[in-house]
């Protein structure tokens, strides 16, 4: 039974070995004078409510671990909502809702590296109370979870695909 814990050791120590090796790097380490892989981006203002709770929960989540240098990026979205009413009551009013949240970005260097753009998107959906301002709050609600579900997207892609990019570009 020993030799069998000895066995695994070995083998644990091997795996970690290789992969530091092959130049293993996790896509979240710290680094060096930088965020999560971003740099200190300035998010430039998203409009309405939902655009709102999308910059700040962006900046929150890309100021993690960044230093208090000048912002040696930009970031502008442009924000699309739609609203798809599903169930339908006999009254013909509705009983659910999708709230849709489409963010196309585009992540500026000021070093004229070529742009990062992209979209992504957020679907939620909610129930419609009979309540006379329950639809308000519902959909709020919806929006507010949406955005900050977009936000970590967001920031999911941006991490990827600057790890993936060329650093000669």
């Amino acid at each position: 039974m020993r030799d069998m814990h000895t066995k695994g050791r070995f083998a644990l120590v091997g795996l970690a070995l290789l992969l530091a090796a092959c130049g293993f790097q996790p896509l979240y380490a710290p680094q060096p004078g930088d965020g999560p892989g971003i740099g200190n981006v300035q998010i430039a203002t998203v409009p309405g409510r939902a655009g709102h709770t999308l910059r700040t929960e962006l900046d929150r989540l890309l100021r993690i671990g960044a230093q208090a240098n000048a912002p040696t990026r930009t970031l502008d979205i442009l924000l699309q909502e739609d609203i798809a009413n599903l169930g339908i009551r006999t009254d013909e009013s509705a009983t659910r809702a999708d709230l849709r949240l489409t963010a196309r970005y585009t992540l500026s260097s000021i070093d004229n590296r070529p742009p990062l753009v992209g979209t992504t998107t957020s679907v939620v959906s909610y129930e419609i109370p009979t309540a006379a301002f329950g639809e308000i709050a519902a959909q709020d609600d919806a929006r507010e979870r949406a955005a900050e579900t977009l936000a970590q997207r967001i920031r999911a892609d941006l991490v990827l695909r600057l790890a993936n990019q060329d650093p000669a570009s």
